[in-house]
């Protein structure tokens, strides 16, 4: 049987041919569209964040005994310099009666112990100076430790509400409300994060005068051992 085919049926049914195939709807390959939520703060388990927390509460704890350790070694070189300034005002007292009695030797034995406890309030004022420094640096160590305790604690609760939807996932108004507290909690989250990084800055800054404050005085004990 000869099937004659007009030349606008043999146009479509080359269009047919070069057609792209549909495939059923349960085939089709997924689309690869941009997500537009992303997870900002990335995922941790609970157990974690409660591991860090615990760690970040004990720094705090440490932070504090030795910023008062600190101060009280501040408080206790402030109280021998004063010590040591007066009996370097008593030395020169003796000094002018040595030098009114014609007292050589006796003077220039009072010289030296004058010398010697201006040296020790020099190196005193250094090692002030250090624990002056030392004790603003666990000031802000405290101060970060707290900082981060609290992005830690907003991270907890971001976790938690993350796992609630997971095991019980809402549909329409529920999943909006649900979606709108984990993101206001992502924010807050981020926003903790981010006073803790600048605070991180700062306490690297302190770490560095302390060791700045301690070559100095490494320096000022240098010079007390070689009399200069």
């Amino acid at each position: 049987m000869r099937c004659d085919m007009s030349p606008r049926w043999m146009i479509f049914a080359l269009a047919l041919m070069a057609a792209p195939s549909v495939l059923p709807a349960q085939t089709r390959k997924p689309s690869s569209g941009f997500d537009s939520f992303l997870l900002l703060v990335a995922p941790r388990d609970s157990m974690s964040i409660k591991r860090s927390l615990k760690a970040a509460v004990d720094a705090a704890k440490l932070a504090e005994n030795r910023r008062q350790q600190a101060e009280t070694m501040r408080l206790g070189a402030r109280a021998t310099i004063e010590a040591k300034k007066v009996e370097i005002v008593r030395l020169k007292e003796k000094i002018g009666v040595a030098k009114k009695e014609n007292r050589e030797a006796d003077r220039v034995g009072l010289e030296a112990e004058r010398k010697a406890a201006e040296r020790e309030v020099d190196l005193l004022k250094v090692r002030e100076e250090l624990r002056q420094v030392e004790t603003d640096l666990e000031t802000k160590r405290a101060e970060f430790a707290d900082l981060n305790q609290r992005a830690l604690q907003l991270e907890l609760q971001l976790s938690i509400r993350r796992a609630g939807r997971s095991r019980a996932p809402a549909s329409g108004a529920g999943a909006a409300s649900q979606d709108r507290v984990i993101g206001e909690l992502e924010k807050q989250t981020l926003q903790a994060q981010r006073e803790q990084a600048i605070a991180g800055v700062e306490l690297a800054d302190r770490e560095i005068r302390v060791i700045d404050r301690r070559m100095d005085l490494l320096d000022a004990q240098l010079r007390v051992l070689s009399g200069k």
